[in-house]
């Protein structure tokens, strides 16, 4: 370093400024010798001090000379004699942005720190996220696998599907079949239907146990008697003993509620099932209050048809006439039965009759239902048809 410093020292103006120093010094002295022995006087002054004056002018030519040949060769010295405090100025300026930079310089560096564990954060996070991705896309391509593999399933399923629905289909078709077979088996296989009402008797007024026993045996051989002749109307012949189950609570249950009472009951047997060819059958009690709604010889219903009309059925206007007789008795309380909801039956005979006379009539007409007896809550409705 020391030997760099020399070698790029200006030693040609160093020397010159030396030599020329000298010289200067040197004629300086003899000048002021030369004065001072000729006893020469300068402003007033002493010879022997215009000679230090002249020695001192002298110093001070040399000074102004060597600064004039210093700032001619080298600007650092011109801008060190007369630019100075512009310099102490702009270097203390320099320091203040200097000092300023460095501030800003280590803000900067606190938030470079703080980019760098942001950015470090994020590196992390992106390294989780990355995988994530990867696990996702992991899970992703097995949800893809799978869901091939369910479309293919799928179809498989479509195909078993479409293959059980036609067997279905065919197998419907062969079980209503069979069910009708079976229903057309059943039907000639029994013998009476369930709740087919089997007979009814009426409770007396004041009856006691024994009398409602006595009514109890009436019932069921009236019930026997109508077995028997429903398996004979249908061919067969029955030479064994047709035999009932009566649930003992439900008889003992008529008695305890009829047994000395004072008010009119009525007892039916009802079919508890079907009864099938051979088999016991199987009787339900029931019970309950009867009560007089119409007196023999009552008119029960009564309607007026347009018998000398155009449109005019005979057949048709009694159907009506019948079934608007029902539902008047059955509102008025008469209990139908609960197989066939009938309330009474008409003789074919006496109905082709009625039939014949409305055809022969061309005129309005009214159309009565007479109560050929009394009837009761349990029925039957019987009644004699006449035409007013």
């Amino acid at each position: 370093m020391q030997l760099q410093i020399w070698a790029d020292t200006n030693w040609t103006l160093i020397i010159s400024i030396v030599a020329g120093s000298a010289l200067l010094a040197y004629l300086g002295d003899i000048l002021g010798s030369k004065y001072g022995k000729q006893r020469i006087s300068i402003f007033g002054l002493r010879p022997k001090q215009t000679g230090s004056l002249i020695t001192a002018l002298t110093g001070i030519f040399i000074s102004v000379a060597v600064l004039v040949v210093l700032s001619f060769f080298s600007q650092n010295v011109r801008t060190a004699l007369f630019s100075m405090k512009a310099l102490q100025s702009e270097l203390l300026n320099l320091y203040v942005q200097l000092q300023t930079s460095r501030a800003e310089s280590e803000e900067t560096q606190n938030e470079l720190e703080e980019i760098r564990s942001e950015l470090a954060l994020s590196l992390e996070s992106l390294s989780v996220q990355q995988v994530l991705l990867q696990s996702t896309a992991l899970s992703l391509d097995m949800a893809r696998f799978d869901l091939e593999m369910l479309r293919n399933d799928r179809n498989v399923l479509n195909s078993e599907k479409n293959r059980l629905e036609d067997a279905v289909v065919s197998l419907r078709g062969e079980s209503e079949e069979l069910r009708r077979e079976l229903d057309v088996m059943r039907m000639e296989s029994i013998g009476v239907q369930a709740n087919t009402l089997l007979s009814q008797r009426a409770i007396p007024p004041g009856s006691s146990s024994e009398d409602i026993h006595k009514i109890l045996s009436s019932l069921a051989d009236d019930a026997r008697s109508f077995v028997v002749g429903k398996l004979e109307e249908r061919g067969e012949r029955y030479t064994q003993i047709v035999t009932f189950a009566v649930d003992e609570k439900e008889r003992e249950g008529v008695v305890a509620l009829t047994s000395g009472s004072a008010e009119r009951y009525f007892v039916r047997a009802l079919a508890a099932e079907n009864v099938a060819v051979g088999e016991s059958v199987k009787v339900r009690l029931e019970a309950g209050r009867s009560y007089l709604l119409y007196n023999e010889g009552d008119v029960i219903y009564r309607r007026l048809v347009e018998a000398g009309s155009s449109n005019f059925s005979a057949e048709g206007s009694l159907h009506v006439f019948l079934r608007e007789l029902k539902a008047v008795v059955i509102r008025n309380g008469v209990r139908p039965d609960p197989a066939t909801n009938s309330v009474g039956s008409l003789e074919g005979e006496e109905f082709f009759e009625v039939v014949e006379k409305l055809r022969d009539i061309h005129m309005p007409v009214i159309i009565s239902a007479t109560a050929l007896r009394d009837i009761y809550t349990e029925g039957p409705v019987m009644i004699k048809i006449e035409l007013e």
